[in-house]
Parts: structure tokens; C-alpha cells; sequence
């Protein structure tokens, strides 16, 4: 029997992650298993796919070197939104016995370095959006998460908040996906 005793969570802070990580905290409290949000911060170049976007479309794009903060206060800015997150979406009694994680690189990648240097041995997902645009890119990352992680990959789905009623909902498992790869 395949025993589950680490669980990653991947976390941009939508309404999906948070969503993600109620159904590990759901799992979570089923089999005693450790949580670790992550959070990967990108790096984004002036000439990125969606700075070229939003400018063709007639969006203001304010300039980068404005508005970027030193890297170690960024760091410190989004650890702090992360241990905030967690605790909004969970509740203080859940927060403190999960892990955080804040780091800085492609978030494929760098979710597939944590997962294997920390052997976990399940990542939560949030699962794929409505729009046309964040589906197709949901599934690239996906693809690549699948074909290149250690563990399996559970989904968690986008649109649950009508079955969910809090960690102790028995049903949680019943609505996950998961994927093998």
C-alpha cells in the first residue's frame, strides 16, 4: 500500500491553491502526513511573453526598474504573504504545522528540485482553469510536472466550493484526480 507521508503544495495565491491546499490539509489530517506550501517567485524579463501581450493590447505597463524591489525584500514580502495565505485559507490551528517554502526560478523546475531533494511523496495541484488561455497553459505545466516529478500528482478540482465543508469532509477524496505518471 502506497503510504503518504509528504505532501507538496505549489502556491500562487488564487482561489485553485487555496483550494489545493484545503483538500492536503483534508488528506493530510487523514493520514498524518507533513505539508509544505511552496512559493516560486519568477523572475520575469522587460521582453516576456505577457509584458509583450499586455502592451499590444493597450495596457499600461509601468517600467520594471520602477517598481522592482531589492531581492531580498521581495523574499521577505511574499514569505510573509505565504504565511498569511496559509493562515486565511486554513485557520491558525493548521498554519503552524506547515512548512513554507520561498524560492526564486522557473516553478516547474524549481517544484521538481524541492520534491525530489525532500522526497515528497505527493503533490497537491490546483486543478486546471475555466479560461481557454490558462487551461492550455495549465496543461503544458502539468505535462512537464508529470513527466519530470518523482511522485504522483493529485488535482485538486477548481470548483469544489459547493462540496467542501472543511478538512473533515469525508468526500475530498472522491473528488480528487490523480494522475500517474
Amino acid at each position: 500500500m502506497y503510504r503518504i507521508s509528504k505532501i507538496l503544495v505549489p502556491v500562487d495565491f488564487s482561489e485553485g491553491s487555496a483550494n489545493a491546499l484545503e483538500h492536503a490539509a483534508s488528506l493530510a489530517s487523514r493520514s498524518g502526513a507533513d505539508i509544505t506550501a511552496l512559493h516560486v517567485m519568477s523572475i520575469e524579463n522587460d521582453d516576456s511573453l505577457q509584458r509583450v501581450l499586455t502592451a499590444f493590447e493597450g495596457w499600461p505597463v509601468p517600467p520594471i526598474a520602477a517598481t522592482r524591489l531589492p531581492l531580498d525584500r521581495q523574499l521577505r514580502e511574499r514569505t510573509l504573504d505565504l504565511y498569511n495565505f496559509i493562515e486565511k485559507v486554513l485557520g491558525k490551528r493548521y498554519s503552524s504545522a506547515i512548512g513554507r517554502e520561498v524560492r526564486i526560478g522557473d516553478p516547474v523546475k524549481e517544484i521538481v528540485r524541492l520534491a525530489r531533494k525532500k522526497r515528497f511523496n505527493l503533490v497537491i495541484l490546483e486543478g486546471p482553469k475555466k479560461s481557454l488561455f490558462s487551461y492550455l497553459r495549465a496543461q503544458g505545466t502539468l505535462l512537464r510536472l508529470t513527466l519530470r516529478l518523482p511522485c504522483p500528482i493529485l488535482l485538486a478540482p477548481p470548483d469544489s466550493s459547493s462540496d467542501w465543508d472543511g478538512p473533515g469532509n469525508s468526500r475530498t477524496l472522491a473528488n480528487l484526480r490523480l494522475l500517474h505518471h
